[in-house]
């Protein structure tokens, strides 16, 4: 699809900062996340600015956070596989989601724009902009704001955990990884009772499974937890019918 000529999609400082305003409260549950993937690149024995770097070549704190925890355990290529690919399968109903919204935009636009298609941000573009202004331009510049709130947050809590982690202990991080990454998931999934039911699943049988072999307590976790709330809704659906 193109992109009409006649739509002005000139830079829109207002949209940008409301973005980024919105999206600051969101942020700030992820800064555990960033600071502990810090620490596991410092304790793997990674150099500091290549450790570093794979925080904004690999942009999705969750499935990075979890495959650094599952190779720390000696976890398997299949199990990592397979709990990235989970982990990260939310992204493509986001992506279906904001298909309508966005494909009148750009071409650089929609090849830049996933790239910053997270919990927070979608969380953002889904909630706001149409009440504010549904011009294309708005909503684009909005997304774009609120997308750099999230990546400039992130850069820094993981150079932390990269710079300073020699402060902690050497087995925290390792040892809290995984209830810290379900315990983040679950702040952002609380968005209705199926979520909430999820959430509270995955983490306690992460938290519970922690030293099963291979890091498949963390798999067994995702697994549950994406069932748990797929009956939720099933329930609520047939209540409401």
């Amino acid at each position: 699809m193109t992109t009409p000529s006649n739509i002005d999609l000139s830079f829109d400082r207002n949209a940008a900062l409301i973005g980024m305003r919105q999206t600051i409260p969101l942020v700030i549950p992820g800064v555990p996340f960033g600071f502990v993937l810090g620490l596991i690149v410092q304790e793997e024995g990674l150099p500091k600015l290549a450790g570093w770097s794979s925080s904004w070549l690999i942009f999705a704190g969750s499935s990075q956070l979890a495959a650094l925890n599952l190779l720390a355990d000696g976890a398997s290529a299949a199990v990592i596989i397979v709990s990235v690919f989970l982990i990260n399968s939310r992204h493509a109903m986001y992506s279906a989601a904001m298909r309508d919204r966005f494909a009148p935009l750009p071409l650089w636009f929609r090849l830049v724009g996933p790239y910053f298609l997270i919990d927070q941000s979608f969380a953002v573009a889904e909630t706001s902009p149409d009440l504010v202004d549904p011009t294309p331009r708005f909503r684009m510049w909005h997304f774009l704001g609120a997308g750099a709130a999230v990546w400039s947050m992130w850069q820094i809590s993981v150079a932390a955990g990269v710079l300073i982690g020699n402060v902690v202990r050497e087995e925290w991080a390792l040892n809290f990884a995984v209830p810290i990454l379900f315990l983040g998931l679950m702040v952002f999934s609380i968005k209705n009772k199926p979520g909430a039911v999820a959430a509270v699943v995955g983490a306690v049988v992460a938290l519970v499974g922690r030293e099963l072999p291979q890091g498949s307590g963390l798999l067994l976790a995702i697994i549950l937890g994406m069932a748990a709330g797929g009956i939720a809704e099933a329930q609520l659906s047939r209540r409401s019918s």
